[in-house]
């Protein structure tokens, strides 16, 4: 009797352990699942990005501003590539909203269309900032870029002193992007202030050859342009890619005294300035300077402090190393 007495006080012992351990893991599993999951990069606030694209010497350097002032400041940066489809930066903005960002930076692929990605963020209370190429319309905070109407004039005077008053021009430009038109007003404006003709359609409105970005497409419409036109004196590429295009017909032409001015800057194109060609000078950006102030001005607004809706990043001109 005794051992079986002792034996059932031991079984009861054993099912009182079962118990409390089984009541000990159900409360730890219940405040696990109340507890909040961990954020990105152990409490880091994320700043997510749409470029326009990254495969040339501008966007890439964008994109470094971008990264080094982000990470010097403390957040976590997630970048990502439209590559130049308005299909492709949504689905990257979708992307970006599941890291829930605190904050999210579009190069717009289409300035016009760009409100309905804009609206997405809008919905979730996300602050959006603009670099480099602006949205017409949709709840932007603020937008950070060079000057690119001033930098069109900047063009069009340099244009003006090489091929002189009365000079016939043309314009290779994309169609899409704000700071593509900006530039493009810039030129005409300043350009006809100082007495460059411009290459008309039929209508009598000043021609715009479309590039579209492209340099095999920009030297096809270049060598369209100078066969339609024995006096074509010059040529506004409104960017470097296009303006290799650009270069390509000229040469292919043979006819070397078209004066070619591009905009960006970049390292090939400094180069092909410096050489002495066709290439004569180009209005330079600071892409760098723009992702960091970008990323400055998000860090103001996140701190609740004023920010300008529009920041403007200087430009200059390059025209041959010194």
């Amino acid at each position: 009797m005794r051992e079986a007495k002792k034996t059932g006080m031991t079984k009861r012992a054993a099912l009182a352990l079962l118990v409390c351990v089984a009541m000990f893991a159900a409360a730890s599993c219940s405040k696990k699942a109340e507890e909040p999951s961990a954020p990105a990069e152990q409490g880091k606030k994320v700043i997510g990005v749409s470029l326009l694209k990254e495969n040339d010497d501008f966007y890439k350097t964008l994109k470094k501003g971008l990264l080094e002032t982000g990470e010097s400041m403390g957040y976590e940066m997630v970048i990502l590539s439209a590559d130049t489809d308005e299909d492709k930066q949504d689905k990257n903005v979708d992307a970006l909203l599941l890291k829930n960002p605190a904050a999210v930076v579009l190069c717009p692929v289409n300035s016009k269309g760009v409100h309905a990605i804009i609206k997405k963020m809008d919905a979730k209370g996300i602050p959006v900032f603009t670099a480099d190429i602006s949205a017409e319309k949709g709840g932007v905070v603020s937008h950070i870029a060079s000057d690119n109407y001033m930098g069109g004039q900047i063009a069009a005077e340099r244009m003006a002193e090489l091929v002189g008053k009365g000079g016939l021009v043309t314009i290779i430009y994309q169609p899409g992007p704000e700071s593509v038109a900006a530039r493009v007003k810039g030129f005409v404006d300043k350009g006809s202030e100082l007495g460059l003709e411009f290459v008309k359609d039929a209508a009598g409105q000043v021609m715009q050859y479309d590039g579209n970005d492209d340099q095999q497409k920009s030297e096809e419409r270049a060598k369209t342009a100078i066969a339609g036109n024995a006096k074509l004196a010059g040529i506004f590429a409104a960017n470097d890619n296009m303006a290799a295009g650009a270069e390509a017909a000229i040469l292919g032409s043979k006819r070397t005294g078209i004066v070619l001015i591009g905009y960006d800057a970049a390292p090939m194109a400094q180069k092909k300035i410096d050489g002495g060609g066709v290439w004569k000078a180009d209005v330079m950006q600071n892409p760098f300077d723009i992702g960091k102030i970008t990323v400055e001005t998000i860090d103001k607004h996140l701190k609740g402090e004023k920010v300008e809706p529009v920041v403007g990043v200087a430009v200059g001109l390059y025209d041959g190393a010194k």
